[in-house]
């Protein structure tokens, strides 16, 4: 597993979960999850939605509201939990984990509303920009096997 991808996918993950970088430990432990477990294979749109979601927080938003959605086994929801969970056990991040917001019922409920809008936002872009490359990815799967055997 290249080990540069895996250090853009943590950065980008830490940055859209916490809002900030992550330490030198969390970058070490995800890359060393990853290295040492034998990953299943992953079918041509995981891969692409993993690709897409490392390029920053903005990406990482929209393929995990995506799979939250649509691909509820994706990989990059895997990576996501497994991001969160070390970010949660790492001595320099877990107080931004647990952190409780302030403001009480009514700005629980306001933070509830905002965090609604933009989930719902978030969903209806993803859609329109993941939905094409999913149909295209499937479609180009079909028809490459059937054009090779009448070559």
């Amino acid at each position: 597993m290249n080990t540069i991808q895996l250090e853009r996918e943590c950065r980008s993950y830490a940055r859209y979960l916490i809002g900030q970088a992550p330490s030198a430990y969390v970058i070490g432990k995800y890359r060393e999850f990853h290295l040492e477990t034998n990953s299943a294979a992953l079918d041509g749109f995981d891969r692409f939605l993993v690709r897409v979601s490392a390029r920053g927080p903005f990406w990482a938003r929209m393929a995990d509201t995506y799979a939250t959605r649509f691909r509820k086994n994706s990989t990059v929801h895997r990576k996501l939990v497994l991001m969160l969970a070390l970010l949660e056990c790492a001595p320099s991040s877990f107080a931004i984990v647990e952190r409780v917001q302030g403001g009480g019922a009514a700005g629980a409920a306001v933070l509830l509303g905002w965090e609604a809008a933009r989930y719902a936002l978030v969903l209806v872009i993803s859609i329109a920009i993941f939905t094409p490359v999913r149909l295209a990815m499937a479609l180009s799967s079909r028809s490459g096997p059937a054009e090779a055997r009448e070559h």
